[in-house]
């Protein structure tokens, strides 16, 4: 018995101790599930017990009098966003109810009907008043209708009554004018306007006079009194169309007409419409139509084209007109070079497109052995063409175009041609190079500097000549002008001589370079140029940029460099490229002033490796021009690199003061060179001239060695 006792206690001691440790009340229950204690502040609402939880489920619902719930929020304040439910409880919290105050609302209608007052916050919809003959305006804050009607939803902030206005319906009346008869509307305003019709008409519009002057009336339109409105028309007309045989194309009544169908007739192609049967009249769409009118069909007889391959892929027979391409079949290592109406495939029956059969007609394919196309592209050009696509059979070579449609593209220059738009990924080639290709290929034109850039020299003075020769130099003053950048490149060269060789010049040609290895490299100065070739390529160069040509043989531009017939002259009023004058090289390589002109030994440095590419330093080759130091006005190249034809010829200067002083006696004296080169041990300073002792001075004005360029120059505008 003793036993059974104390097993009932121990028992009742664990029920006790379970039910109170898993209480919600429990701090040890509380703490050993992590749950957190929600408190409430319903704010004059019906109060919430607290509860301890992880998650809100559902929104806690509390009410209070006259007022709209507007949500839970964790601050007092009510700042932030307010609770989406689920809510996840993280910590211990209070949450605080946030009210809107509702207010009464009393509808003044002033009017048949009675509307119940509401007690809202927001005012989101209300009944439409009614008042006998008369529409509904809408609802206004004030007695006077004063400012504008209330827009719903409304919030309302205080005790409040609204008042229904209403504006008096008229009596509106049609006149249609011949058209169908219309009832009469009673409004006040008028919203939307019924369309009347009438036989071979266009209804244009109702209007308030009765003489249709003015403007049509546009809605919505406020009526103030009985009004009648008057329906203005605008004859249409008859649209009816001769098809010949083709298929019907329905007539029609309008006053315009954008666009009308096309007829098909069997064996024709249909080309266009005409106001006459004689065709001499074309319809241009779209057409204003002032009377009644038939438009006729004009046709083109379709003949079938037949196609013998000659071996190559078959071709099915086509019908038409007119053929704007003639489709290619295809044979094994063969190249089809187009269509014959011939057998014996002779040059006279070639078939050009677009071609157009008199008759029915067979064509002929023409096959070669296989011909590689080698086709040109702008890549991004801003001006110029590019040169024509040529067919090169396989096994041979061709030669790489020029620029011979003068492609420019704005702040670059072309450069070279290469299988890949970004020059990179493909192989490149130069202007002349002479290359074998193994396929078809298009050849995209590559941007970079731009090698045919003048650089403008302001108009000054300065002594001429080695600023240690003493005082007895001639001081010099000079216009402005302008000289070249960097020393004539040979793609420069090669791109107007392939262009002058087409437009009546006869050029003899320039090396690149000077070494085998020149060849090879991009840019470096076209050399092997005599005084004669100079002149001829300015003149050419001038025409092929559009500017005047400054050099002539007797009345006649000079345009053979082979030729003297004829006294030669420089008109200095021509705008074109010219040779500089000895005194402007030595000016523009000075530096442009007295000062730097006497400063440096060479052009923009007093140590020759830092701008010239000469004997110690050049490995006896030329070198791409702008890859030593620029001087003081940014010009390269004018130390070293290869020597530049001067206009004059080689005099002494005197002592005193000269003007734009130029020597020039007669064509068979020799010229000055200037700016030493790649081959010189000495003369490259920029006050040291050179002059080749010739036996035969007359021979002078032709001499030419792989040593000698030219740097442009042109009067500035």
């Amino acid at each position: 018995m003793k036993n059974r006792i104390t097993f009932f206690r121990a028992a009742l001691f664990t029920a006790i101790f379970s039910l109170i440790f898993t209480s919600c009340d429990n701090p040890l229950f509380i703490k050993a599930t992590t749950l957190y204690k929600v408190s409430f502040s319903t704010n004059g609402g019906t109060p919430i017990e607290e509860m301890y939880t992880k998650v809100i489920s559902k929104n806690p619902v509390t009410t209070k009098t006259d007022c709209d719930f507007e949500g839970w929020f964790t601050t007092s304040d009510f700042s932030g966003e307010k609770i989406n439910f689920p809510f996840e409880v993280t910590e211990n919290i209070t949450l605080y109810a946030k009210w809107k105050q509702k207010y009464r609302v009393n509808f003044q209608t002033f009017g048949e009907s009675e509307i119940e007052p509401q007690t809202v916050s927001i005012l989101l919809e209300t009944q439409t008043p009614y008042k006998d003959n008369c529409d509904f305006s809408g609802w206004y804050a004030t007695s006077d209708f004063s400012g504008n009607p209330i827009d719903l939803p409304y919030t309302v902030t205080k005790p409040t009554t609204l008042y229904a206005k209403y504006l008096q319906r008229y009596t509106l009346s049609f006149e249609t004018n011949g058209g169908n008869s219309l009832d009469d509307m009673s409004v006040a305003i008028i919203k939307t306007l019924p369309v009347p019709t009438r036989t071979n008409y266009d209804f244009d519009g109702w209007y308030l006079s009765p003489n249709l002057s003015g403007t049509a009336l546009q809605v919505p339109y406020a009526v103030t009194q009985n009004t009648v409105l008057y329906a203005k028309w605008l004859p249409t007309y008859l649209v009816s169309f001769e098809v010949d045989g083709g298929s019907e194309v329905p007539s029609f009544r309008a006053r315009e007409a954008e666009s009308v169908q096309s007829p098909e007739k069997s064996g024709y192609t249909f080309i266009e419409w005409y106001f006459d049967s004689a065709f001499t009249r074309k319809v241009n769409f779209p057409i204003v139509l002032t009377e009644d009118t038939t438009l006729y069909a004009y046709y083109r007889q379709n003949h079938t084209v037949y196609f013998e391959s000659n071996g190559g892929s078959a071709i099915n027979p086509v019908s038409n007109y007119l053929f704007e391409e003639l489709p290619e079949p295809e044979l094994k290592d063969k190249t089809f070079m187009g269509w014959y109406t011939s057998p014996e495939l002779n040059e006279e029956s070639r078939v050009l497109t677009p071609f157009e059969p008199s008759e029915n007609t067979t064509l002929y394919a023409k096959w070669v052995t296989e011909m590689w196309k080698i086709t040109y592209d702008a890549n991004g050009a801003t001006g110029g063409t590019v040169p024509d696509a040529v067919m090169v059979e396989k096994g041979s070579s061709f030669t790489v175009s020029a620029n011979t449609g003068n492609l420019v593209k704005t702040g670059l220059a072309f450069t070279k041609w290469s299988t890949s738009r970004d020059g990179t990924s493909g192989q490149t080639y130069t202007a002349g190079q002479t290359i074998t290709p193994g396929t078809s290929m298009t050849l995209y034109a590559q941007w970079g500097k731009n090698y045919g850039e003048m650089v403008t020299v302001e108009g000054g003075w300065f002594y001429l000549g080695d600023p240690n020769s003493g005082s007895e130099r001639p001081k010099i003053t000079l216009s402005s002008f302008q000289i070249a950048k960097y020393e004539l490149t040979y793609e420069l060269w090669l791109e107007v001589y392939t262009w002058a060789k087409d437009n009546g010049y006869n050029m003899t040609a320039a090396s690149k370079g000077y070494a085998a290895n020149d060849a090879y490299k991009d840019f470096v100065p076209a050399t092997n140029i005599s005084w004669n070739m100079a002149c001829v390529f300015c003149n050419a160069y001038s025409a092929y940029k559009g500017l005047e040509p400054v050099y002539y043989r007797g009345n006649s531009i000079w345009k053979d460099d082979t030729s003297t017939s004829g006294t030669f002259r420089w008109d200095r009023t021509k705008n074109g490229y010219r040779l500089p004058t000895e005194c402007e090289w030595e000016f523009a390589a000075g530096g442009g002033n007295a000062e730097t002109h006497d400063q440096y030994m060479y052009a923009g440095s007093n140590n020759v490796g830092e701008v010239a590419w000469y004997y110690s330093n050049s490995g006896k080759e030329a070198h791409p021009v702008g890859t030593k130091k620029a001087n003081t006005l940014g010009i390269y190249d004018m130390c070293g690199n290869a020597l530049e034809f001067c206009f004059d010829e080689y005099s002494d200067y005197g002592s005193g003061e000269l003007t734009n002083p130029i020597h020039y006696s007669g064509e068979y004296q020799k010229r000055v060179f200037r700016g030493g080169c790649f081959y010189y041990t000495d003369s490259t300073s920029i006050t040291n001239r050179k002059v080749f002792d010739i036996a035969t001075v007359i021979s002078y004005k032709d001499y030419r060695d792989r040593y000698i360029s030219l740097r442009i120059a042109r009067n500035t505008e």
